[in-house]
């Protein structure tokens, strides 16, 4: 069975509530790292946004995961291969453990929504927020 790297920086870290989806028996939590400042992310509400093309360091965890669990994180990212994006679009991304994907969202999006800190986790949990 193939293997995916997948980096994660909202909903789908650990502890968070979409957690869940990346979780299964052929899951492998590779470790956490922090991106070079090339991205912004974005509070969207109830998960965020990333976006290249920024000026921040983002907080992210990787794991290799198994087909199905690749498929059910394209599915709860929107994304279909072969389809115009319509919400996050997948790309590469270079970490410690080699290249994994990971969901850059496609729209506009206002600045005062900027997480300043690149850490969604401790966004989340400075606000207490109930929906993470």
């Amino acid at each position: 069975m193939k293997k995916h790297l997948v980096a994660v920086y909202g909903s789908l870290l650990s502890g968070l509530g979409n957690h869940r989806v990346i979780q299964g028996e052929n899951t492998e939590f590779l470790g956490e790292f922090i991106s070079e400042p090339v991205y912004s992310l974005y509070s969207l509400g109830g998960f965020p946004g990333l976006k290249e093309n920024g000026s921040t360091a983002v907080k992210m965890e990787v794991y290799s995961v198994d087909d199905d669990v690749a498929l059910d994180v394209d599915c709860l990212e929107g994304y279909q291969e072969g389809r115009p994006a319509t919400f996050y679009d997948k790309k590469p991304i270079e970490t410690p453990w080699g290249t994994a994907s990971v969901y850059i969202y496609v729209d506009d999006i206002s600045e005062d929504r900027l997480v300043e800190s690149g850490d969604w986790k401790e966004f989340v949990n400075q606000r207490n927020l109930s929906y993470a």
